[in-house]
């Protein structure tokens, strides 16, 4: 029998800010791999000296897996000042936090669309090319993710803007949601064969939901992951900051059930 704790991971903010703090409350719910983002100071690489040994003593301390960092990098506008920082100063800073941590995967935006129906702009395709160029100097895969703000905010535009490029991506089927798409498998056949991780989280048109809650059937979703033999990561993101430790144990439950489920 599976034991599919080992396929759960998080994105460690979403139980805490403090590392250490998301691990003690996350490793008897069994999960052992984490995503980071945000740590004291910031969002990552803008983050305290402290922050960073922290991780890097309880990775230490519990045999945890660290599977990538979101910088939020390229989530803003095509503004000219912000992205040079991003280059000279930012992309910098991660790559060497995350050869500190062993961190071997970094994700990344597609830039802030002006409205919902504004085109692809060839921009940015410099942009993210130089920049996916940059972390494979370093040794670090680029992911790109779908979310409702941005050029690659549905499953399509993700597809189109990943084949380009030549990544793969990290699915949100709940963010394809937000961003008009009818259902997760707009998006998900398009990208399932370039698909390195999933977040889970659900959506309604009055904010994100727990993962039986919304209108994503995520049952489905993650029927057909592993019909397909999906080989990543189930990545628990609930953004549900009221009591964020509740949504985590509620959301880790649901998603294991499905796991679980013949």
């Amino acid at each position: 029998m599976t034991d599919w704790t080992n396929r759960l991971a998080i994105i460690s903010d979403e139980a805490d800010d403090s590392f250490a703090a998301a691990a003690d409350y996350c490793l008897p719910l069994g999960i052992r791999a984490y995503e980071l983002r945000k740590l004291e100071g910031g969002r990552f690489p803008q983050v305290t000296e402290r922050a960073v040994q922290e991780v890097a003593d309880t990775v230490a301390k519990h045999d945890l897996e660290l599977i990538g960092v979101s910088p939020g990098f390229f989530k803003g506008p095509l503004d000219a000042a912000v992205i040079k920082r991003t280059f000279d100063e930012d992309l910098p800073k991660a790559f060497r936090l995350m050869e500190r941590l062993g961190i071997r995967q970094m994700t990344l935006f597609t830039f802030r669309r002006n409205g919902p129906d504004d085109p692809i702009p060839a921009e940015i395709y410099d942009h993210l090319g130089r920049a996916i160029e940059l972390c494979a100097g370093e040794g670090i895969e680029v992911l790109l993710e779908n979310a409702n703000s941005i050029y690659s905010n549905t499953g399509a535009n993700l597809d189109t803007i990943a084949r380009s490029l030549g990544v793969k991506v990290v699915w949100d089927p709940a963010n394809g949601a937000a961003s008009g798409d009818a259902s997760w498998r707009d998006g998900y056949d398009r990208l399932r064969d370039i698909i390195s991780h999933v977040h889970f989280k659900n959506w309604t048109p009055e904010g994100w939901a727990a993962i039986n809650d919304g209108r994503v059937d995520l049952a489905g979703q993650v029927a057909a992951l592993k019909a397909d033999g999906y080989a990543g990561y189930y990545c628990l993101e609930p953004h549900q900051w009221q009591d964020r430790r509740a949504a985590v144990r509620n959301n880790r439950d649901q998603l294991l059930a499905h796991l679980e489920a013949d």
